[in-house]
């Protein structure tokens, strides 16, 4: 059996309206050759781009080809699940016909063979990152940004069953999480999709820190065996409110690698632009179209 990640938005409250769009902007550059981390600027940022503040190398490793094996096996996934393993393309950069939406997602599991219940899971930055190419010119934008809101899902998603999770709001934009045994925890940008304009993908980023600490929120000791997996992925949808109707009206775009979640803050998520487009954004920065 394989199951779509389309499943993972089947809930309408998980892939609410929203109203960001990726509009043409003026001022970005022509695609630029890859630079090699750790490589210093040159010039300014382009006139009215933020930088993102991530390695190139961890922008990459976020990107890595797909059917790359997860770092552990999610517990309560059965064996016949396409993305079980490693992770997964679906549509990738190519927008279905008559959609007009997407948005970000992210997946975490407890590790099989794991103790449950010793860890929570901390998130924060969640946002996801939009680049688009017009007559050879590709153009980083920021979309979503900010709080999320989840369910603790059966981790095969069977029916979409799920009930609340253990989520404590640290912060704008920080959560304390738990969950149970044969749950994942599956969380999506609170403000809903965004919109799509007109123009050809090059990628997209789906990024969040993350990191494991004690049920108290108390710091790991040093040498704590991770427990806890993480990973993102997101949807095309036909536009920012049509409901979920049997993958009708949503199309994933892939499933990221899940990483085990350490007690120290590290990136997650997923990436299906290639090398020259992160290079760009890792030296030239991003639009910032999104709203908290």
């Amino acid at each position: 059996m394989t199951i779509s990640a389309g499943l993972f938005c089947a809930l309408l409250a998980a892939c609410g309206g929203g109203e960001e769009t990726a509009a043409n902007d003026e001022g970005a550059g022509a695609r630029p050759a890859a630079t090699e981390p750790g490589t210093p600027r040159a010039t300014a940022l382009p006139p009215g781009h933020v930088s993102l503040g991530i390695p190139l190398e961890t922008l990459k490793r976020l990107s890595r080809p797909f059917g790359t094996p997860h770092e552990a096996i999610p517990a309560g996934v059965p064996g016949g699940y396409d993305w079980r393993e490693r992770s997964r393309l679906g549509r990738g950069n190519q927008v279905p016909a008559g959609f007009k939406a997407f948005t970000g997602w992210a997946q975490t599991f407890w590790i099989d063979g794991a103790p449950v219940g010793t860890q929570k899971l901390e998130v924060r930055q969640n946002q996801t990152l939009l680049c688009t190419e017009s007559a050879g010119v590709r153009r980083w934008q920021r979309l979503q940004l900010g709080d999320i809101e989840g369910a603790a899902f059966r981790a095969d998603f069977v029916d979409n069953l799920n009930v609340p999770a253990d989520v404590e709001r640290l912060a704008p934009g920080h959560w304390r999480i738990g969950f149970g045994a044969g749950r994942a925890y599956h969380f999506w940008p609170r403000r809903g999709r965004a919109a799509l304009g007109t123009d050809a993908l090059c990628g997209m980023l789906v990024l969040f820190e993350a990191r494991a600490v004690k049920p108290g929120g108390l710091t790991l000791p040093p040498g704590t065996a991770p427990t806890l997996l993480a990973g993102g992925g997101a949807d095309y949808w036909l536009d920012t409110t049509a409901p979920w109707d049997q993958y009708r009206t949503n199309a994933d775009v892939g499933i990221g690698v899940l990483r085990r979640v350490g007690p120290v803050w590290e990136w997650h998520g997923l990436g299906t632009a290639d090398a020259d487009a992160l290079a760009q954004l890792a030296r030239d920065g991003f639009v910032d179209r999104s709203t908290p």
